[in-house]
């Protein structure tokens, strides 16, 4: 997917990496902001992410975050892919930025991850509206994408009732299998820290 950066609101993804060693690493991409630059279809692509690293039990990287994304930019849902070497928080033309933290898992093989998600107005005026909110915690994160996930596929399914045009149908039965993939993620990590906490308490109490 080709951006010109002239032209139209952004969706921009960062994600601040420590890694087991220690270091910092950092990573940046783009697109454009319609159709797909919005939380209820991109949180799931970020949380796709985490559970590959969960899978392969491997940590994360920036280099492998990156090809996560780039791979996926010309899927039926593409993400983010073009390189934003841009201060996201002063762009005008910024309308969603998703940033990440994350780092290796303590308590189970998924990654340790937090959220900041800024909405906005592009190319704001006087009385445009902007929010930021936190999700803090890989728990916290899954949870919130399947809010949004789940709200982008209500939203899809009034707009099929309303046009009853075969793409909107389409499109709304595409959010129904994303929405219900995410929250089979988000059970699958419950579970996974449900597990990990039972493991505390029993070596807790091996111990007294």
């Amino acid at each position: 997917m080709h951006l010109d950066p002239r032209r139209g609101a952004l969706c921009v993804i960062q994600a601040t990496i420590t890694t087991p060693s220690g270091d910092v690493e950092f990573a940046s991409v783009s697109m454009p902001a319609a159709p797909y630059g919005v939380p209820g279809w991109q949180l799931p692509t970020l949380v796709s992410y985490l559970h590959s690293r969960c899978d392969r039990k491997e940590p994360p990287t920036a280099c492998s975050f990156t090809a996560h994304l780039r791979s996926r930019a010309t899927s039926r849902i593409p993400s983010p892919a073009a390189d934003y070497p841009y201060a996201a928080l002063h762009d005008a033309r910024v309308a969603c930025l998703m940033s990440l933290t994350m780092a290796p898992g303590r308590e189970t093989p998924w990654p340790s991850a937090s959220l900041a998600l800024v909405q906005q107005e592009a190319h704001p005026v006087r009385c445009s509206w902007s929010s930021l909110e936190h999700e803090r915690g890989t728990l916290a994160v899954l949870r919130r994408t399947l809010r949004e996930a789940e709200a982008e596929q209500s939203r899809l399914a009034d707009l099929a009732r309303q046009s009853r045009h075969p793409e909107a149908a389409e499109l709304h039965r595409l959010a129904e299998r994303v929405a219900a993939w995410t929250r089979g993620m988000y059970e699958m990590a419950r579970a996974a820290h449900t597990a990990a906490r039972a493991a505390d308490a029993r070596r807790a109490l091996r111990g007294t």
